[in-house]
């Protein structure tokens, strides 16, 4: 789980860079001046056109990887699951077990205790 936090973090960081860069753009290519051709707009656009297209990829990256990590969290705890169950089945018949035989013992002190009772009395 802290892998997911970790990569969502520098998912968000590097969206708020992204965004820090493209804003900075184009906030330099506003207020240029009369003798601006447009030349340099058509620069400032097509990278935020590849910041966008990086940003998404990565982004998409991201999801997919939080994706695979649930998905492998769920094996792991359904994994867990099945062991426990296991573990538990076994303790039942661990359990019963033990109570059959102490069950056994009862009856067979109460036999023996019967027999010398028999020798005692007359």
């Amino acid at each position: 789980m802290n892998q997911i936090d970790l990569k969502l973090r520098r998912l968000g960081a590097l969206l708020a860079a992204v965004a820090a860069i493209g804003g900075g753009a184009l906030l330099a290519g506003c207020g240029g001046g009369g003798d601006s051709t447009g030349g340099s707009s058509g620069s400032v656009s097509e990278e935020l056109s590849t910041t966008g297209k990086n940003a998404q990829k990565e982004a998409e990256e991201a999801v997919e990887t939080a994706e695979r990590g649930l998905e492998e969290g769920k094996e792991k705890a359904q994994e867990g699951l099945e062991e426990a169950k296991e573990q538990l089945e076994n303790s039942r018949g661990t359990s019963k077990k033990s109570l059959e035989e102490t069950k056994e013992k009862a009856e067979e002190v109460a036999e023996e205790a019967k027999e010398k009772a028999e020798e005692l009395l007359p």
